[in-house]
């Protein structure tokens, strides 16, 4: 027995400095692995950084991620320096890549995450059974948003094949070291173990059979003293064990009290569950919306009343059916674009899309839209539930709008072609009135009767009036059809300022209001076309005039100014004009013709640029050029607005509101470059 004892001692050391050789080499491999590993990973931080700061500095001066050129041949580069790293590449804020050192790498291809070492590496698996570290940092705009992320990589095989020299060289040397250790340990075991545990195990056996008043034997070895003395106090700990075991179960049957209250608040849970389940229910039930829910395998498991009103077929005829020949029964619209459709949401996308369908009952054409979103089955298989909006009404009335659209199109090109062919109809006749009226007046006067004169001098003031409504009609057309021509040349902004001030001396004498000027010194010149300007300012004063009371007070200031707007020649002045910035300011002469008048309306104020929106009602035109609240045609702002805009410039106008009792006023703003846009398509004099 005494043989057997040191056998097993014997092969239990050896066992034990074996195993703790192995666990040491092991542990000391594995920390070697790590360490290994988590210098790759700071290479390639260090090194992804270094790409990022190159990348980013590109984007800060504007240009896009994916227009930035030379960065797959860094990639290349930075691959080539360091032999463990295997691919380099950058993708977008989508994850779409953009740059790689390979263009047919292949070692993301089907990548699965397994673990994240940091918030920046994460291993991946490949197809291929390849696994990967992956080092990701992102890629920001100059104002913080993504761009995109670098990703570097290296293959666990590079710190396999480190791991395995190092393992061979710590097998070699810990070998020889288990050999004399275990030479030791069996000197060891003979002399100060196997012959103390002899002894110890007779004081054991006396108190196995009772006797718990032993002598313990006296033993060198501390650790064999300690035993002995154990053993002496292990009669004393039986009789505490007893004690414990009525502890224990005590706490045992504490335990069985808490589990049964934990049971019953899992009774509570699942009434609850069974309550919002069948909620849930109710709902889908009594849901609005048409409600249909398929499986994986095409398969319609339930629809709600709404969707048996909706597609006009009772639930018990289509439950269970499949979802496509249902779909080709109520005679649905691309019935492919539904399967693809149905397919992508089974794969986990949520899409929207409309339906056009026949309801079978009423043989009605019905419209519908659908939103698909995947949920998932008891038993977890994924499942696709759609519901069904009625936008049937929408459609027709979306329809009729754009019928109607189409309808006003045809009508407001009619309108323009009726004003080109009347303008150019009216102005012939009109010359020969004006023409003959002028020769009546000058060359033959003292022929003619004195009652006469008067009349014919009324027909040549309303010859003159109608022929400027022609004029006005065919600088209209002329600006639709973008054949009005311009003359540039540099004027003096606040000379032109005031010569159609004293132009207006007359209207304003005669409406007892006053015109003051304050105009800023030293104004660059503006090119531009003089008379088309002072035909533009003219109308803007001449309708500050006819709104302002008796009294009022109309003002006209220019001032110089500096904007990031960039002139732009708008295509139409039917169009909204596009105010298009830049990154430098220019140089701009804004004027500003300020009244105190009754005001404009705020709903007002986007149309009074259009053509005829002054007509309002027909009792309110005056034959007037300057009567108080006199309408003309309509056509002045609108050939304001065309002149303006030709210039590169803009209008606008500002005002509190309508009211005529407290006359609020109004102000409207002109802004004109001081450099004309498209000099070299205008037709310049000299």
């Amino acid at each position: 027995m005494k043989s057997s004892l040191e056998r097993k001692i014997l092969v239990f050391a050896f066992l034990v400095l074996t195993l703790t050789i192995l666990v040491n080499t092991g542990l000391n491999i594995e920390v070697f692995r790590r360490d290994y590993r988590d210098s790759i990973v700071l290479r390639c931080q260090s090194l992804a950084a270094g790409l990022k700061g190159a990348v980013e500095g590109v984007l800060a001066l504007g240009l896009p991620l994916a227009g930035i050129e030379g960065i797959d041949g860094q990639c290349q580069q930075l691959v080539a320096t360091d032999p463990e790293i295997v691919y380099c590449l950058i993708e977008d804020s989508t994850g779409t890549p953009l740059y790689s050192s390979d263009p047919a790498l292949t070692h993301l291809d089907g990548s699965q995450f397994v673990s994240a070492l940091n918030p920046s590496t994460a291993l991946l698996v490949n197809q291929q059974g390849g696994r990967y570290f992956d080092v990701t940092i992102p890629v920001n705009y100059i104002d913080g948003r993504l761009a995109g992320r670098i990703r570097i990589g290296f293959p666990e095989t590079a710190l396999d094949q480190r791991a395995e020299l190092v393992f061979r060289r710590s097998f070699l040397l810990l070998g020889g070291a288990l050999l004399v250790v275990f030479s030791l340990v069996v000197l060891f075991a003979k002399r100060d173990l196997v012959r103390p545990i002899h002894r110890l195990s007779a004081v054991a056996k006396e108190i196995a059979g009772g006797q718990f008043r032993v002598d313990i034997p006296s033993l060198s070895t501390n650790d064999f003293a300690e035993l002995g003395g154990a053993l002496g106090e292990m009669a004393k700990s039986l009789q505490e064990r007893d004690v414990k075991l009525r502890q224990n179960y005590r706490e045992l049957e504490q335990t069985n009290l808490n589990l049964q209250d934990s049971y019953e608040n899992l009774e509570r849970i699942g009434v609850e569950l069974r309550r919002s389940r069948e909620m849930y229910r109710s709902l889908l039930e009594n849901a609005s919306d048409a409600i249909v829910v398929s499986d994986n395998e095409d398969h319609l498991v339930l629809l709600n009343k709404a969707a048996e009103n909706f597609f006009g077929l009772p639930r018990k005829r289509v439950e269970g059916r499949n979802i496509f020949s249902f779909l080709a029964q109520i005679k649905v619209d691309d019935l492919d674009g539904q399967y693809g459709l149905h397919q992508r949401v089974l794969g986990g996308e949520s899409l929207e899309t409309e339906i056009s369908f026949e309801r079978p009952g009423d043989h009605r054409r019905l419209v519908g839209w659908g939103k698909f979103s995947p949920v998932v089955g008891k038993d977890g298989t994924p499942m696709v539930q759609a519901i069904y909006r009625d936008v049937t009404l929408e459609r027709e009335t979306k329809d009729n709008l754009e019928k109607s659209t189409r309808e006003l199109q045809r009508l407001n090109q009619m309108k323009d072609s009726f004003l080109g062919v009347a303008s150019h109809e009216l102005k012939t006749p009109l010359t020969v009135i004006v023409g003959y009226t002028d020769l009546l007046l000058s060359e033959m006067e003292g022929k003619l009767d004195k009652a006469v004169v008067p009349l014919i001098q009324y027909i040549a003031d309303a010859g003159e009036r109608l022929s400027n409504i022609v004029r006005d009609m065919v600088d209209v057309s002329m600006l639709d059809s973008r054949r009005l021509l311009l003359r540039y040349r540099e004027t003096d902004i606040n000379s032109l300022i005031e010569t159609v001030a004293r132009e207006c001396d007359f209207p304003l004498a005669r409406r007892q209001q006053t015109l003051s000027v304050d105009l800023a010194p030293n104004l660059e010149k503006v090119l531009c076309d003089p008379e088309r300007l002072r035909q533009a300012l003219a109308n803007i004063i001449g309708n500050a005039i006819k709104f302002t009371p008796d009294g009022g007070q109309i003002t006209v200031s220019s001032r110089a100014l500096a904007s990031l707007r960039q002139p732009h020649a708008t295509p139409s002045t039917t169009a909204a004009p596009l105010k298009y910035i830049g990154t430098t300011f220019q140089p701009y002469v804004e004027i500003e013709v300020r009244d105190t008048g009754i005001g404009i309306a705020a709903a007002e104020q986007m149309h009074i640029f259009e053509k005829f929106y002054e007509v309002g009602k027909i009792e309110e035109h005056s034959t007037g050029k300057v009567a108080f609240k006199s309408r003309g045609t309509g056509l002045g702002l609108t050939i304001v607005r065309g002149i303006i805009e030709m210039h590169g410039g803009e209008i606008w106008v500002d005002s509190s509101g309508h009211d005529p009792e407290n006359c609020p006023g109004s102000t409207f703003h002109i802004l004109l470059p001081v450099h004309a846009v498209q000099a070299d398509e205008m037709d310049r004099a000299e």
